[in-house]
């Protein structure tokens, strides 16, 4: 079990080193990305995952967006630079070409993006908004996988509709295929992993965990159980009571717009 276990590490960071490596332009950057907002979507997001919501926050006055970074099914990390002003927060999306993949694989990707904008992008603190597995995916790499010496500090989290619990219904998992499927069952494996490493989550991330009645896929009892794995003082909770928003509309309203920035403390 030992050698085991010693394969797994060493197979990990070699993976995580494939796609640091893979970066299309690994020089530092000389840009100032000031209070760097990472947004990370979930199981077949894309980019129009978070589109709507940078541009909104964007008219909001709140920051600009700066970087997109994509990792492909290959393991390259492609990063695409935009024009931005240095002096507001930068807004940053990930966006995973491999959108059904498992937790750890996932981690391992964002894991890879971190240590990226760490050493690239002179990014030492970050804060990340997430949609469904992408927070779940958010919290297992900072369980698992943050290093403060490779990675920016995390200090503020966002989840929203993040099934922590598993997602439940059966035609859903009939309708959809894929290794995150797996993960996302009630009692699987991953999320019993997670579970269990409840006392591996950093003591300097605040955690807002938003959830939704009208979320079709994420039950309210799913999403709430994030609380077990973060430290009370920490973690605080915003329920969204509108049975009229599912899923994918928490994160194309401005409901939910305005919980994040009063948490990010945004004027």
């Amino acid at each position: 079990m030992r050698k085991y276990g010693l394969l797994l590490a060493v197979a990990l960071l070699v993976f995580v080193s494939f796609l640091v490596l893979g970066k299309r332009d690994p020089v530092v950057s000389d840009t100032q990305y000031k209070d760097p907002v990472l947004f990370v979507h979930g199981f077949k997001g894309t980019a129009r995952s978070f589109n709507t919501m940078i541009a909104r926050f964007e008219e909001r006055g709140w920051g600009e967006r700066a970087l997109t970074m994509n990792v492909t099914r290959t393991g390259k990390l492609l990063v695409r630079e935009e024009a931005f002003s240095a002096g507001r927060p930068a807004f940053i999306q990930v966006i995973f070409e491999n959108n059904r993949s498992s937790f750890e694989a996932t981690s391992i990707a964002l894991a890879a993006v971190m240590q990226v904008l760490h050493n690239d992008y002179n990014i030492e603190h970050v804060k990340i908004v997430s949609h469904s597995m992408g927070g779940i995916v958010s919290v297992k790499f900072l369980q698992d996988l943050y290093d403060p010496e490779l990675h920016p500090v995390t200090d503020q989290l966002v989840t929203i509709g993040s099934p922590f619990d598993g997602v439940f219904g059966g035609r859903w998992f009939t309708q959809n295929h894929g290794p995150a499927v797996y993960d996302l069952m009630p009692g699987s494996p991953a999320l019993a992993h997670i579970a269990a490493n409840h006392n591996r989550f950093p003591q300097e991330t605040q955690v807002l965990n938003i959830a939704g009645t009208g979320d079709q896929v994420t039950p309210l009892q799913s999403a709430l159980s994030l609380k077990a794995l973060v430290p009370e003082n920490q973690y605080r909770v915003d329920v969204l009571y509108d049975k009229m928003i599912n899923h994918s509309g928490l994160h194309e309203t401005a409901a939910v717009d305005e919980k994040i920035g009063a948490f990010f403390n945004y004027k």
